[in-house]
């Protein structure tokens, strides 16, 4: 069984393109939960929220957008010092975080 990962670059909070530009997860979300799939970029930002800012160095601020990449540094911020930074989540993951934001929409 392939084991599929998904890297969430610390980076990309720094670009309104950042996280293939908000879409890293829909792909896999139409393919296996279809129209039951909650929005892509709500489980973008939870697995971001969940994964990646608490692995961080350091705390960071982030800003929600309603464009492109939905979660994102405040500008004037900066993370040079960190922007290297790199999680992976396991696509098992993804999918758990989707179904729970599923779950509170029902």
């Amino acid at each position: 069984m392939t084991r599929i990962e998904y890297r969430l670059h610390a980076f990309d909070l720094a670009s309104p393109f950042g996280f293939a530009d908000g879409n890293m997860f829909g792909h896999l979300l139409r393919e296996k939960l279809g129209k039951l799939a909650p929005d892509k970029r709500a489980v973008l930002i939870e697995c971001v929220k969940r994964f990646l800012l608490p692995a961080l160095p350091r705390r960071i601020k982030t800003v929600l957008v309603g464009t492109h990449n939905p979660i994102r540094i405040p500008d004037g911020e900066t993370i040079d010092d960190i922007e290297d930074f790199t999680v992976g989540i396991r696509e098992d993951q993804v999918l758990e975080v989707a179904a729970e934001l599923a779950s509170k929409h029902d």
